[in-house]
């Protein structure tokens, strides 16, 4: 890690340890080195800083453009691996930068659901996610977060931050047996991945919960 990324990574992770006394399981499972995507369910703007601080590496990150565009938290979040990408498009500067990433052997963090979902729910995953995992041919590593959404309730010591990290889904695992192609075949990827965070849910607060959105449900733009 440069000294930078150290620095914010060491003071973010003493706030969310204070708010949330998080709980991190399966921290083993990441992969040291080589490219991969860590893929995690989003409802909270707490959700990134709670990843990172709780991976054993560093971290790049994909944010929405329009975050660069703040004055000062623009650059803060550019300091801090962010990587721009325009939502609702096909941004091909953001998906190679992406993949760049991926190739030179870094971690990229990514929110299969696309956006934050407040809800508490899991959504369809968006094809975007696929596509990069099918183009970099890398694993994937699930994470089912859950807390970040009830922060008050996390203050007040009724919840508590938890982070699950799941078993490493390689990336031929992933692509195995698919005769679909292009659009098709990355939604078919990004389902996968979010069938497997779905599980890491049920397993963590029960077989009550609702699961991943299935293919018939209506996806969105990468």
């Amino acid at each position: 890690m440069h000294p930078w990324y150290r620095t914010i990574l060491t003071l973010a992770g003493g706030v969310i340890r204070v708010v949330g006394r998080p709980e991190i399981r399966g921290r083993e499972r990441v992969p040291m080195a080589g490219g991969l995507i860590v893929a995690a369910n989003h409802g909270s703007f707490w959700d990134p800083p709670v990843t990172a601080t709780s991976l054993p590496r560093e971290t790049f990150f994909l944010a929405k453009e329009e975050l660069f565009r703040v004055p000062g938290f623009g650059a803060l979040i550019r300091s801090v691996n962010a990587i721009p990408i325009r939502r609702g498009v096909g941004d091909l500067s953001g998906i190679a930068r992406a993949l760049d990433v991926l190739r030179e052997g870094k971690c990229l963090l990514m929110f299969p659901e696309g956006g934050r979902m407040k809800d508490g729910k899991l959504h369809r995953a968006k094809p975007g996610l696929g596509l990069i995992a099918a183009h970099a041919r890398v694993p994937v590593v699930p994470v089912y977060l859950s807390g970040t959404n009830h922060i008050r309730r996390c203050l007040a010591r009724k919840e508590r931050i938890r982070v699950q990290f799941g078993h490493v889904l390689p990336a031929e695992a992933l692509l195995e047996g698919d005769a679909e192609t292009g659009r098709a075949l990355y939604q078919r990827v990004s389902d996968r991945v979010m069938e497997a965070i779905a599980q890491l849910k049920r397993e963590s607060d029960g077989p009550e919960t609702d699961t991943a959105p299935g293919p018939t449900e209506r996806g969105a733009s990468y």
